[in-house]
């Protein structure tokens, strides 16, 4: 847990540029488990989409912080337009608590998700979350199809990263478990980047990872974009 919070200070201060007096509340954030310390990062994002006006044709991508550091994200999937909603440390109830206020309200017809490793990478009892992140998505998925049934879902899995690799086995059985609840629902599709990630060695490659170990430099994007974008499109 220290780890995963010290990272979390680090990310924080350099990628938000966030004044001293204000990591606290952020660090407090990332390590709270109540969906509601979201509430105003939430509303902005939502003020910020209405004032944009999206295409009825708009992408949709929600998750945590690797969705929101994906700084290329508008021109990577050019000519497609996007909706970027991601806050860092979100785990997914987070994301379910949300899905109204995010994803359902919006005439999105393709929905992109990554959310998961959080729930993993904090919690000291890491190989329990695979089963919790099974049950999250499936209600997830449920809310999403009630209001949006031709909303095509797309999941991304849990990428293997450096910073956690002592929990591979939690990852990859997370992975399996969301695999298996995108081929119960006809619209949802498991897209698994994970082979690209390792090397020769089947480790983690540092070359597509920043400082930390854990979230994805330029060279990571740029995968994640070739194994994505073919989907969308």
């Amino acid at each position: 847990m220290k780890k995963f919070l010290l990272t979390a200070v680090f990310i924080i201060a350099l990628a938000a540029s966030i004044p001293a007096y204000l990591l606290y509340d952020e660090l407090k954030k990332v390590e709270s488990n109540d969906p509601l310390v979201w509430d105003e990062i939430v509303k902005e994002l939502i003020k910020k989409t209405e004032a944009e006006n999206p295409p009825a044709d708009v992408v949709l991508f929600v998750g945590s912080s690797s969705i929101r550091f994906w700084d290329s994200l508008k021109q990577d999937m050019a000519p497609m337009p996007v909706i970027q909603y991601g806050f860092g440390g979100a785990k997914i109830y987070d994301v379910v608590y949300y899905a109204e206020a995010l994803i359902t309200r919006w005439q999105a017809p393709k929905l992109v998700i990554f959310v998961g490793s959080n729930d993993i990478n904090s919690n000291e009892q890491h190989q329990m979350a695979p089963a919790y992140i099974g049950e999250q998505l499936k209600t997830l998925f449920d809310i999403i199809f009630a209001e949006k049934p031709d909303t095509k879902v797309f999941y991304i899995a849990i990428t293997p990263t450096l910073y956690s690799w002592d929990k591979w086995s939690s990852v990859q059985e997370a992975n399996r478990i969301a695999a298996a609840v995108c081929d119960d629902y006809e619209n949802a599709t498991f897209i698994d980047p994970t082979s690209s990630f390792l090397d020769a060695q089947g480790k983690p490659n540092k070359d597509f990872f920043v400082f930390d170990g854990l979230h994805l430099n330029e060279k990571g994007y740029a995968l994640w974009t070739s194994h994505i974008k073919p989907y969308l499109l």
